[in-house]
């Protein structure tokens, strides 16, 4: 499966599992942390691979920096999720009051889960485009100048 193809299904299946307030959520998120550290941890060993290959065969850099450029998107939704984890717990603890203190409490936990879900979508759209944008071939690393003669060596080619 390529890296696009991997992130892709990552992506559907994130999306296809929306987290709630509910019991559920605190457990689908933790899913989809995992789900992201799998898929970070894969990029990290492809983008070894294609390093090794470019120092060995001399082959194009663009796929490591392509691989690295997307990891940075897929950490930052790991960390909203994560931000997310607090008022999910809240949020999944049964509460049978129903006062309008309770509710205003809940309020307060759920707008920063929401909005750190909102903003984990986002760095996952943006993993999508950095991975589909493509990056320049980096120039050819220039080669090593000549050695800079000394006087000695200068010195012992006149005398000769």
């Amino acid at each position: 499966m390529t890296p696009a193809a991997a992130l892709d299904a990552v992506i559907a299946d994130v999306r296809s599992h929306p987290v709630d307030a509910g019991p559920g959520g605190f457990f689908t998120a933790l899913r989809h942390i995992d789900l992201l550290s799998h898929l970070a941890l894969r990029f990290a060993g492809d983008a070894h691979y294609h390093l090794d290959s470019a120092h060995e065969t001399g082959s194009a850099w663009h796929p490591v920096e392509a691989l690295t450029n997307t990891a940075v998107p897929l950490s930052k939704a790991q960390y909203h999720y994560a931000q997310a984890m607090v008022p999910l717990a809240m949020l999944s603890k049964p509460n049978p009051d129903m006062s309008t203190a309770a509710r205003l409490h809940d309020i307060e936990h759920h707008c920063p889960m929401r909005m750190h879900l909102h903003a984990a979508a986002q760095s996952l759209d943006d993993a999508r485009t950095t991975l589909r944008t493509p990056t320049p071939a980096r120039p050819p690393s220039p080669t090593a100048p000549p050695p800079v003669t000394t006087s000695e060596q200068t010195a012992s080619r006149r005398a000769r």
